[in-house]
């Protein structure tokens, strides 16, 4: 039987791919994965160097205690003060207490409660701020994360190594799905008319 065959060179590509890289900068402290290793969905592939965003948690959790120690003492403050409005309302009640006296106790028991809304604003800030140094904390794990395909993809290209410093955003590592492959190759427009829809082609490589 005589065929008609064209050879074209062209390349494989992966149908999907992505660059890990960190929402940080910080020094490389461990690389878990290297070249063609398999990566599965949310593995982590990377911890950066965390000693400093431990600090902040730590720092952030004492601000949290002393911004709730205040608010204790606000509420307290508010207590006395409204405990000592009262008392003068039943001595005004009696004609013991002037007026001055109860405006006086009024005026401080409004401050009080100015005082407690103001350190409870405080609380809110310092749950915040210690809320913000944990999620900073976890971004020194880097994890790499697709969505759709495959749970299990390959590590194409690894661009740093343990000890070297990262900027926020570098890459670190390009991650592949590499089942299936998709083959791309030119054709000249002369033999548009030869191609249909279903036709076979036999693929060869380099390496296999």
């Amino acid at each position: 039987p005589i065929e008609l065959r064209h050879t074209f060179t062209g390349t494989l590509d992966a149908r999907a791919e992505f660059v890990v890289a960190p929402k940080i900068a910080g020094r490389i402290a461990d690389m878990t994965v290297d070249l063609a290793d398999t990566v599965t969905r949310g593995q982590v592939v990377a911890r950066l160097d965390n000693a400093e965003y431990l600090q902040a948690v730590t720092q952030a959790e004492a601000d949290l205690a002393v911004a709730r120690a205040n608010l204790a003492e606000a509420s307290s403050q508010l207590t006395i003060a409204e405990r000592e409005l009262q008392r003068l309302d039943k001595l005004r009640e009696r004609g013991v207490s002037s007026e001055s006296q109860r405006d006086l106790a009024k005026a401080d028991q409004l401050a009080k409660q100015a005082h407690l809304e103001v350190t409870r604003a405080l609380v809110t800030r310092a749950q915040a701020g210690l809320e913000t140094a944990r999620i900073r904390l976890g971004y020194t794990e880097v994890s790499a994360d697709w969505t759709g395909g495959s749970d299990s993809r390959q590590v194409a290209e690894r661009y740093l190594d343990e000890g070297g410093t990262v900027a926020a955003n570098a890459p670190m590592l390009r991650i592949v799905e590499l089942d299936p492959l998709i083959a791309v190759f030119f054709v000249t427009e002369r033999d548009y008319a030869l191609l249909h829809t279903g036709q076979r082609a036999t693929l060869s490589t380099d390496t296999y």
